[in-house]
């Protein structure tokens, strides 16, 4: 059975939490300052439709000036694939995502990872395995 699987999540704190295993579509998050970024990635086998990260925050300071990337290494490390989305420039209270559609086949092995910046400074990346 094809499967999509989260791997260990990195984060600035360096503590992680993943998701395991799943059928076709695979979620995680990982600790960020005052909060979390969380990603998810839908697709079938090596097949990727969609993936999307966000940022949660549980303070009344407000989510600015952010972005969103979604980078693809293949089984050696390297990158293969990146999409970043536009940077918004305002400012969101609790939620702030980005959503990408790649709609593409991986390499067997593949790692997709989305980050999450605010005013350039990296928060959080969620990480996750492709396989067949």
């Amino acid at each position: 059975m094809a499967r999509i699987a989260a791997v260990a999540a990195v984060a600035v704190s360096g503590l992680a939490v993943s998701a395991g295993p799943a059928a076709a579509d695979a979620s995680g998050c990982t600790p960020a300052a005052f909060g979390m970024v969380c990603g998810s990635v839908y697709g079938s086998g090596r097949y990727v439709s969609d993936a999307g990260v966000a940022r949660d925050k549980v303070t009344p300071e407000a989510i600015c000036d952010y972005q969103g990337v979604l980078t693809v290494y293949n089984s050696g490390g390297t990158r293969i694939y990146q999409e970043r989305s536009p940077r918004h420039g305002g400012c969101n209270y609790g939620r702030a995502w980005f959503d990408f559609y790649p709609n593409r086949y991986f390499p067997n092995n593949s790692k997709l990872s989305l980050s999450f910046y605010e005013r350039g400074v990296h928060q959080g990346t969620t990480s996750f395995r492709i396989y067949q």
